[in-house]
């Protein structure tokens, strides 16, 4: 008798004592046996429109929260879940165009959001200071499996471009850019 069989043939009181996922009808065998890989996707922003076919790199953040410690004067302290989750960068690595016109995008916008750049009536509105982005992540054969939507996000920093005339052959410039984000979406799609 397998596992799934098993739980089923219990009785009610029985299954009520199991942890929540023994309880879920789901098989010990994958549907979909291929691996996702770190090569199939596209990330956009709306406010920088050529970043999207340039883009060599980009993650979906880390999360993590914290723990909250509940005191026990006779014994070791209970250690809870339920702090705030927070979450790490959004890092972007992408080929300069030759007219640096996706690295400028990030630069003026990074001065725009600066407050040094402009007198006090000149400040942006807050709608202009952040933007949507999305990392699409494609399955094996290219199509949209899942959509990560970025929120309120803004730049934080932005490499510089290092020209070498020494270098035996031509390579492209790289550049990162890193972004803060209120929160992140995770959504699958579904295929049509």
């Amino acid at each position: 008798m397998d596992i799934t069989s098993y739980i089923q043939s219990l009785s009610d009181s029985e299954r009520s004592k199991l942890p929540g996922d023994l309880l879920i009808n789901n098989p010990f065998q994958p549907t979909n046996r291929n691996k996702l890989t770190n090569n199939k996707f596209i990330f956009s922003i709306m406010r920088c429109p050529s970043f999207t076919y340039f883009c060599q790199r980009a993650n979906i953040p880390e999360i993590s929260m914290g723990v909250s410690v509940q005191s026990n004067p006779t014994a070791m302290d209970i250690k809870r879940p339920g702090t705030r989750h927070v979450f790490g960068d959004l890092m972007i690595s992408f080929v300069v165009d030759e007219e640096m016109k996706n690295w400028l995008e990030i630069y003026n916008w990074i001065r725009d959001l600066s407050t040094d750049t402009y007198s006090v009536g000149d400040i942006l509105p807050e709608h202009q200071k952040i933007s949507t982005a999305s990392l699409l992540v494609l399955s094996s054969a290219y199509k949209p499996l899942s959509r990560v939507t970025f929120f309120n996000t803004f730049p934080i920093s932005l490499t510089g471009i290092d020209f070498d005339s020494t270098l035996p052959g031509i390579d492209s410039v790289i550049a990162n850019a890193v972004f803060n984000f209120t929160r992140y979406e995770i959504q699958g799609i579904t295929a049509s």
